[in-house]
């Protein structure tokens, strides 16, 4: 059955040339089974060229990136197709009105859906299937960034005191390298020498392992002198396999606790920003961190650094006001 009542309102749902189509929020039968008509009449005329372009783009993306990112995209095309199936030729203004009803209620989900767009046409002109990207000169929406939690060191001690020994090197080794936890987790006794260690990361499912080198300070050497070797992997279960993800003891840590819960990945921004305030230049912040941009590692700064309060230092001089002279008196202006 293609049209159906879902709650207290219709809708079709249909398949074709492997891809769903659907549509809801009809008030009667009659309207849905109209646009159910009205849809798979537009189907007959369906550019096969684009269908084409996004089942090749559908067949990279499965044997290149992960099953989340895979099933993203189909998501996205299933929508675009619907969109743009019925035309002979897709245009930048095709996909300007497509971006700016998305963008009508979110900007982010709008900025997400242009990068797969653009990555959709430029994998069709890398094979010869289109002439140009019709996305390629469309710039992202504005987006004002929500200030990243990062938790004061007061909390953090606090979290330490509800955590048992284990749990404590856990969080020290995290602390301490300011690593990825998937980082963490895959940490071998191998990647450990006597004065660094080496942190490997994989940004996707076919993506080359890359690997940073971290130096090893005095507590980091403690933590892997007190942690058992019970298997090849530093951190791991009774069984010898790596951990997953450790979610639940941070968050119930924190609850005990009593402070706002805070993640792994905040972690890293609390070292980021200890390091800037302590004078470490940018540069060295980013290789360990790992970021391939400064601008990334200039998200992690949130403090304000050393160096920045010193350099407004400069501007006091000339322009001081004494508190014995009146302000129109030093201010030009007036």
């Amino acid at each position: 059955m293609t049209v159906y009542k879902h709650r207290d309102k219709w809708r079709y749902d249909f398949w074709k040339n492997g891809v769903r189509q659907r549509e809801s929020g009809f008030t009667t039968k009659q309207e849905a089974k109209a646009a159910e008509a009205e849809a798979r009449k537009k189907l007959k005329v369906m550019n096969s060229d684009f269908i084409s372009l996004c089942e090749s783009r559908l067949r990279d993306l499965r044997d290149r990136r992960t099953v989340k990112y895979f099933k993203e995209n189909k998501s996205l095309f299933e929508k675009l197709i619907l969109a743009w199936g019925n035309k002979k030729k897709i245009e930048r203004k095709d996909v300007d009105d497509y971006l700016s009803r998305v963008a009508n209620n979110s900007h982010y989900v709008a900025n997400k859906e242009l990068r797969f767009i653009k990555a959709l046409f430029n994998h069709g002109v890398e094979r010869d299937m289109i002439n140009s990207n019709p996305a390629e000169k469309i710039k992202f929406f504005p987006i004002e960034k929500n200030k990243k939690y990062i938790p004061p060191e007061e909390d953090i001690r606090k979290v330490f005191e509800f955590c048992n020994d284990e749990q404590k090197l856990y969080l020290t080794a995290v602390l301490c390298t300011m690593a990825r936890i998937n980082e963490i987790n895959k940490l071998k006794w191998e990647d450990i020498h006597k004065d660094y260690l080496i942190l490997k990361t994989r940004k996707s499912k076919n993506s080359d392992l890359t690997e940073r080198i971290i130096p090893l300070n005095e507590t980091l050497k403690e933590v892997f002198d007190t942690v058992p070797r019970i298997a090849e992997y530093v951190f791991c279960h009774e069984d010898g396999k790596p951990y997953f993800y450790r979610s639940k003891f941070l968050k119930t840590a924190c609850r005990m606790a009593g402070v706002r819960y805070f993640g792994y990945h905040a972690l890293r921004h609390y070292g980021a920003s200890r390091l800037a305030n302590s004078g470490v230049p940018i540069t060295d912040i980013q290789a360990l961190l790992g970021h391939q941009r400064p601008t990334t590692t200039d998200i992690y700064l949130q403090s304000i650094r050393k160096s920045l309060i010193g350099a407004m230092k400069n501007l006091e001089s000339p322009t001081r006001v004494t508190h014995k002279k009146r302000v129109t008196e030093c201010n030009p202006l007036i």
